[in-house]
C-alpha cells in the first residue's frame, strides 16, 4: 500500500513537470513565430520612406540679395540646375497704392514700379547682378524713377516698406518643352516655382523680399540730356548752321561743252 502511494505521488510529480515543460516550450515557439513575422511585415512609414527616396530629385532655380556697399545698389545672386542658355531676367519693384488711406492687403488693386532690372546669363549653375535702385533728380535728389514721375502723372501714391526682388526664366519655346527635357534628366519642376500670366502662359521665378527704405541724400545734378528736353525731341527749333565749303570753286572763263548755246547765252 506504501509502495503504491509514492508511485502515484511521483507520478503526478513527472506529470507536472512536463506540462510546465511543454508550456515554457509553446510559449518560447509563439515568441519566435511572432518575432520572425514582424521582421517580414513592411511598416507603412517604412515604405512612404522608400517612395520618397526613389522619387526625382527637384529643379534647383533660387536666388539672395544683399545689399552693397554702395548707396542704392542690391547684388542679387542665384544657382540653378536649369539648362544654362535660358537667359534670366532679374528686377526689383515696389508695389504702390495711389489712396494713401488703405494698407496694403491682397485685396486691394496696387500697382507697381519697376525699379531696375537686368538680363543675365548663367555659367556653371551659377549667376549675378547688381541692380542700381536709385536714380538722380533734375535737382539732385536721390529717388526712385516713380518718385520722379509722380509729379508728372499728378498722383498721390503710397509705397510699400519692402522691395520685391524677381528672377524670371522664360523658355522662347514654352515651358511644357522645358519640363520634357527635365524628366529625361530625372528632374522634376515644382508647382511652387511655376507662376502664370493673364493669357496662360507658364513662366519659372523665385523671389525675395526685404525691407528697402526709400532713397536719401543728394549729389551734383546731372547734366541735361537732349532726350529730356522738349518731350524728348530736343531742341529742334534751333537751326543748325551750314557746315563751312573748304573746297576753292573757280568759274571757267570760256565754255568747255559744245552742246548748243541756250537763248540766254545768245544774249549775253
Amino acid at each position: 500500500m506504501h509502495k503504491t502511494f509514492i508511485f502515484i505521488w511521483a507520478k503526478k510529480i513527472v506529470k507536472q513537470n512536463l506540462t510546465h515543460l511543454l508550456k515554457r516550450v509553446f510559449s518560447i515557439f509563439i515568441l519566435l513565430l511572432l518575432s520572425t513575422g514582424c521582421t517580414q511585415i513592411p511598416l507603412p512609414g517604412r515604405q512612404l520612406t522608400n517612395r520618397l527616396l526613389r522619387q526625382p530629385p527637384e529643379a534647383i532655380f533660387q536666388l539672395t540679395v544683399t545689399k552693397s556697399d554702395r548707396p542704392g545698389i542690391y547684388t542679387v545672386a542665384g544657382t540653378t540646375n536649369l539648362p544654362e542658355e535660358i537667359p534670366i531676367t532679374v528686377a526689383a519693384i515696389r508695389y504702390l497704392h495711389p489712396n494713401q488711406e488703405l494698407s496694403f492687403n491682397r485685396d486691394a488693386n496696387f500697382i507697381y514700379s519697376i525699379l531696375a532690372y537686368q538680363n543675365v546669363d548663367v555659367k556653371k549653375g551659377r549667376w549675378h547682378t547688381d541692380l542700381e535702385l536709385w536714380q538722380i533728380a533734375p535737382d539732385g535728389q536721390f529717388q526712385e524713377v516713380w518718385q520722379m514721375d509722380q509729379s508728372k502723372l499728378g498722383l498721390s501714391l503710397k509705397p510699400a516698406e519692402e522691395v520685391t526682388f524677381l528672377a524670371t526664366l522664360t523658355p522662347k519655346e514654352s515651358l511644357w518643352e522645358l519640363e520634357e527635357e527635365l524628366k529625361k534628366q530625372r528632374i522634376t519642376l515644382a508647382s511652387s516655382l511655376i507662376n502664370n500670366t493673364s493669357d496662360g502662359q507658364r513662366y519659372v521665378q523665385a523671389r525675395e523680399v526685404l525691407s528697402v527704405a526709400l532713397p536719401t541724400g543728394q549729389t551734383k545734378p546731372p547734366e541735361p540730356r537732349p532726350e529730356d528736353i522738349n518731350d524728348g525731341w530736343g531742341k529742334r527749333y534751333l537751326l543748325l548752321p551750314e557746315p563751312p565749303i573748304i573746297y576753292k570753286l573757280d568759274k571757267p572763263s570760256q565754255r568747255r561743252i559744245d552742246a548748243p548755246l541756250s537763248t540766254p547765252e545768245f544774249l549775253q
